[in-house]
């Protein structure tokens, strides 16, 4: 494979599709009050919800947006929580037009400095490789909820070679430009790998058939952690466990139990 050709899959690989907010959720997202902070040069827009001591960041995946969240913002709201949810860079009416879970990572750390420190993260899909990959990097967080995440970059450089019709071959150059691009070594930021360093509760919710994320990976991410509990749920798909009644329920009572305020921040 020429240069030219890696190029141009490197850019198709990183460059999200815009989607726009549940048509069921944009209510909810109307009541957010509106923030844009610029983190590497982009503005990023951010939502907010709620009042109280026990912040809580809000983190979508890949062609997502603030929409996909905003049941589970409310119902934090709900529970005296102040919420923040970004549209990450490249995503919903943030801007930019390339992306990676670093750029997402880099958005967390933001977020965190300016409206945390955040007790804990609800991340989902490739919002929470971003996640663990800024708490190895110094983010503290009491607790953490990844949604369906993406735990193995290995996995997801595998399907992304799948869904661009390449060789193993083809793929493996295409990552390796992009870790030239973004400077980094995806073996080296692996979320099973970084999550031996975690103290902090984790509670992982994810569907046993998700098409996008393999439970393996999570089942690895999870006996990596230590402090980390699956939550187990079929038939709900990659974005719609995010507005699944039980989902929500189990995730806020998790982030407001009585045992939380006890933990320490920690990565």
């Amino acid at each position: 494979m020429d240069t030219d050709t890696t190029e141009k899959l490197r850019r198709l690989a990183f460059t999200p599709m815009r989607t726009q907010p549940p048509n069921a959720t944009r209510p909810i997202l109307e009541q957010a009050a509106k923030e844009i902070e610029v983190v590497d040069g982009d503005k990023v827009v951010h939502y907010l919800w709620g009042e109280g001591e026990r912040r809580i960041l809000l983190v979508h995946g890949w062609a997502g947006n603030a929409g996909h969240l905003t049941v589970l913002a409310d119902a934090l709201a709900r529970a005296g929580c102040a919420v923040v949810v970004a549209d990450l860079p490249g995503h919903g009416e943030s801007e930019g037009t390339e992306s990676s879970v670093i750029h997402f990572a880099r958005a967390v750390e933001a977020a965190h400095e300016r409206f945390g420190p955040f007790h804990a993260v609800v991340a989902h899909s490739m919002g929470a490789a971003a996640t663990t990959y800024a708490m190895s990097r110094g983010v503290a967080l009491k607790q953490a909820v990844f949604v369906n995440p993406v735990s193995s970059y290995t996995s997801l450089w595998r399907r992304s070679g799948e869904v661009m019709r390449v060789t193993p071959e083809a793929i493996g150059l295409v990552r390796s430009r992009a870790e030239d691009w973004l400077g980094v070594s995806f073996d080296a930021i692996e979320p099973a790998l970084a999550a031996r360093e975690f103290t902090s509760g984790l509670l992982v919710v994810h569907d046993e058939n998700d098409p996008e994320s393999p439970i393996t990976d999570s089942e690895a991410l999870v006996a990596a952690w230590g402090r980390a509990e699956l939550m187990r749920v079929r038939d709900l798909g990659h974005t719609k466990v995010l507005r699944d009644e039980a989902v929500v329920g189990r995730v806020v009572g998790f982030l407001t139990a009585r045992e939380a305020d006890e933990q320490a921040p920690t990565r």
